[in-house]
């Protein structure tokens, strides 16, 4: 089996850490179905989530390299390297989705799509992070983000990079689709984070 073990720990280590952990006293958890109006400044512009995507994104890089194959002269020797690449990328996408609401599973938006960037091509991650954005979160289902950008992820590396790109996508499609299943099993809805608003203390001016 090729595969490069020097590449694959760090790989390991920044995709199997729990975002949870990293959550401090500033983060807020809200229903991902439930309107976020007031509160999309404070959600996209809280660094944690840009921490998510740039880590996912380094990782799911270093990842691939690591089991970097060619698929026409390796044959069946290709299988274990992606076997192993999406092992790596479902464990870590389920490790996402622990809540500090246990009564909520936590929507790894931003590792999701820093997945597609550092694994896919980077003309079929942009475009179906594009389209997944515009079909799911645009009608107000933010839950479908996880099946869409499995499917066209698929359909557009399929296109645009032919065996190689689907492949690439099949990979990561148990990972994308991971946390959307264990929604529907557990019964639970999906959470976000935002960043709480800074107190303001008011002291007397004649202090």
């Amino acid at each position: 089996m090729s595969v490069n073990w020097l590449i694959l720990l760090p790989a390991v280590v920044l995709l199997w850490t729990p975002i949870a952990l990293l959550q401090g006293k500033k983060a807020r958890h809200r229903v991902v179905d439930i309107g976020w109006h007031g509160y999309w400044p404070r959600t996209l512009f809280f660094g944690l989530h840009w921490l998510d995507l740039v880590r996912a994104g380094v990782g799911s890089g270093l990842l691939y390299a690591a089991t970097a194959v060619d698929l026409i002269s390796a044959g069946f020797n290709a299988h274990p390297p992606l076997l192993l690449r999406a092992g790596v990328l479902l464990v870590g996408a389920l490790l996402q989705c622990r809540s500090r609401e246990p009564k909520t599973i936590h929507a790894p938006f931003a590792y999701l799509a820093g997945l597609a960037l550092g694994g896919l091509y980077p003309t079929v991650a942009v475009f179906s992070l594009a389209l997944t954005l515009v079909l799911a979160i645009g009608p107000g289902l933010p839950s479908a983000f996880f099946p869409l950008l499995a499917l066209i992820g698929a359909g557009l590396g399929f296109l645009l990079e032919s065996r190689t790109g689907l492949f690439d996508a099949a990979t990561l499609a148990p990972a994308v689709v991971a946390p959307w299943l264990l929604t529907l099993l557990l019964g639970k809805p999906f959470s976000s984070t935002y960043r709480a608003r800074s107190r303001i203390e008011i002291t007397s001016p004649l202090k």
